[in-house]
C-alpha cells in the first residue's frame, strides 16, 4: 500500500462534525479535489464514497482497480479551527484471498496512478511524506 501524508488547512470540512464520517474523521473535500486534479491528468475516478474511516474513489482500468482513500487525522472538532490538520491518501488494491498468501507484485498501473496522486500533490503544493508497505 502507497501512503502520502501532508498538512492542510485546505480540505478542512464545510459541513458539521455530526455529517461527517465519524468524529474527527474528514476527507470528502480532499477526495472531490483529488478526483478533479486526478481527471485533468485523464485519470479518471469514481465520485468520493463514503466509509467509517474516511472517503474515498475508485479508479480502473479495466484489468485494475484501485481505492484512493482520503482521510484526516484529527481530533473531533479540530477540522472546524481554521488551522492545517494531517491528511493521509493512500493507494491500495482490494485483493483476494489467493493474491494476498501469493503475494502478486503491483501492476504498472498501480505505480502510474501513485505517480499521478503524487504529482497533483506536488503540483498543489503540498509537502509530502511518503511511504510503501
Amino acid at each position: 500500500m502507497w501512503t502520502a501524508e501532508f498538512s492542510s488547512a485546505n480540505f478542512l470540512p464545510y459541513l458539521p462534525e455530526d455529517c461527517q464520517a465519524n468524529p474527527g474523521v474528514y476527507g470528502f473535500e480532499l477526495a472531490l479535489w483529488l478526483s478533479q486534479e486526478l481527471a485533468k491528468q485523464q485519470v479518471h475516478t469514481s465520485y468520493p464514497l463514503g466509509e467509517d474511516w474516511g472517503w474515498f474513489i475508485e479508479y480502473s482500468d479495466g484489468a485494475t482497480e484501485v481505492m484512493i482513500g482520503c482521510s484526516s487525522v484529527a481530533a473531533e472538532n479540530e477540522g472546524y479551527s481554521g488551522e492545517p490538520i494531517l491528511w493521509r491518501i493512500f493507494v491500495t488494491r482490494p485483493k483476494s484471498l489467493l493474491q494476498r498468501f501469493k503475494s502478486q507484485a503491483t501492476p504498472g498501473a498501480i505505480e502510474r496512478l501513485c505517480e499521478a496522486v503524487e504529482r497533483a500533490l506536488r503540483d498543489g503544493g503540498y509537502t509530502l511524506a511518503l511511504s510503501e508497505a
